[in-house]
Parts: structure tokens; sequence; C-alpha cells
């Protein structure tokens, strides 16, 4: 049974069917055969474009033509010696706006993602928080370091790069520990990133975030629940401020309070920034 995935083209490509070129950066299909029969050399993985396995047609709107598990269907056929040959399964790393309303009604298809997709929706949502990124490695399984992702501010006055860690777990109960953060907080110490960000699509231990608590301006964790915010484009509330200080003491009677955006009235701060108490 073939195996199609939806994939960017990292090099250009001729199309295994018609020969159209698949220029670099192009959505196409891998057509990648049962593992064992690529071991044995019996099988080679091949790239199609999206018009022979759409048509014309869903070629211009294939997202549209997704169900709720992220398949495409497919009609069945025979094979040249008379068997039943199952339709090909198409797995779509693409983020679209209908697979992002599907998860903001259904939030639980979060714990049961793939860890490729999952990886793929927390860039998406940095993107749109207005992130710049770069993927480490070509794949979810291939050595990175400790870092799955480098992302930094578009447009921004001052810069800041953020070390971006993907945890994906497929056990709802099973909890990121504090090694995990250790991990990212000496990558970021060592590499030079102004911040580490741990995204999982479960929760933290107790331990993992005493940990991050330590060093908070270095260290955000983010879990389940931040991204059925990020989901539904809710990027702004406080909740995204919860991991920093409420106050910062420069020297003895010299303090910092730093304004949160997005809370209640009766915050202390004035939206011009920061209050500072200087002893007389």
């Amino acid at each position: 049974m073939p195996y199609l995935r939806l994939s960017r083209a990292r090099y250009p490509y001729a199309c295994a069917r018609c020969s159209a070129q698949i220029a670099k950066g192009r959505r196409y299909f891998r057509d990648e055969p049962h593992p064992f029969a690529r071991l044995r050399g019996q099988a080679d993985t091949r790239q199609l474009c999206v018009t022979c396995v759409l048509g014309d047609e869903a070629a211009r709107g294939f997202v549209e033509s997704l169900d709720d598990s992220r398949q495409l269907s497919f009609g069945f056929e025979l094979s040249p010696n008379g068997f039943l040959r199952f339709p090909p399964r198409v797995e779509l790393l693409d983020i679209s706006p209908q697979v992002l309303k599907l998860l903001a009604a259904e939030p639980d298809r979060l714990q049961q993602a793939r860890p490729a997709f999952f990886e793929e929706l927390v860039c998406n949502r940095l993107d749109a928080m207005g992130y710049d990124l770069e993927r480490v490695g070509s794949s979810t399984f291939r050595k990175e370091g400790g870092v799955d992702t480098v992302a930094w501010p578009r447009a921004h006055a001052v810069s800041c790069v953020i070390a971006v860690q993907v945890k994906h777990t497929a056990l709802p109960n099973r909890k990121v520990s504090s090694p995990t953060v250790r991990d990212l907080l000496g990558a970021v110490q060592m590499h030079g990133f102004n911040a580490g960000l741990i995204v999982t699509n479960t929760t933290f231990t107790a331990d993992a975030r005493w940990v991050a608590q330590q060093r908070p301006f270095l260290i955000r964790l983010r879990d389940f629940e931040d991204l059925r915010r990020w989901v539904r484009d809710d990027f702004l509330q406080q909740h995204e401020w919860r991991d920093l200080p409420m106050q910062i003491e420069l020297c003895p009677g010299t303090i910092v309070q730093l304004p949160r955006s997005g809370m209640a009235p009766d915050w202390p701060i004035s939206r011009r920034g920061a209050r500072v108490t200087v002893p007389t």
C-alpha cells in the first residue's frame, strides 16, 4: 500500500508521473512504499505533483476535501494481477484554517496528533504570533542538539532569538519532567539564545515548573491549555505574562513594577509603561 505524504520540496524534483517540474519550496506528495520494500530495494520513494494526485480542480482547493481524520478520499482500484489495491493514505502536515477550526472545536485532537503534525502546528502558531522560524533538521527524529526550531520576531526594534523545543507524547497523562527543562536551559546558555520555549501537548511536572521559575526570563513553558488558546488565535491574554515577575528590585529601595497587558483595570500600572519607586 503506497503512503502519500504532503511535503515541501527541499530540492527541485520532477514528477514521477507527468515529469512536471516541482520547484524548491512548492508542495508535493511523497510516494513512500512499504518500509520492507524499500529495505529490500524493491521500491524507491517517488515525488508526485499535486495535480497528478488530486486532479486539476481538486488541486486548487484540496484542503476543503479533508475529512475529520485529515485524510483524502481515493477510489479503490485493482492491481495488474487482479488483487484489490487499497487507497493510498495521505497525511497532511500543512496547517490550514479548516484544521485550526477543527482543533478549536475539538481540542482533544491535539493530544492525538502525530509528532510531525504537532511540531508543524506549533511552528504555525508561532508564525501567527509574528515570529520567523528556522526548523532544525529535516525530520522530527533527527538529532538537533535539544532545539527543534529557532524563532525570532519579525520587524522588531530589539532582536531576540528563541530556542523552541516541542515535546509530544501519545499518552495524555505523561508529563514533561525537569530534565527536559534543564536540557533546554543548558542549550540556551551554551549557544547564546535569549530565551527558551518548551511546548507540549500535555503538561509539566511540578519539578519542571520549579526549574523554569528559577529562570523566568530564560525559560517559558506552554502546555495543552495554552495550545487551546493558540488555535483560537488568542495570543495576547495575561496568560502570556504569567512567567514574568511582578516587579524587579534594581538595588535596595529602587523597584521597577512591570506592566501587564490585558490585566484587570485595577492593575496599578500606567499604560505608558513601568512605574519606578525610588527611595527618598
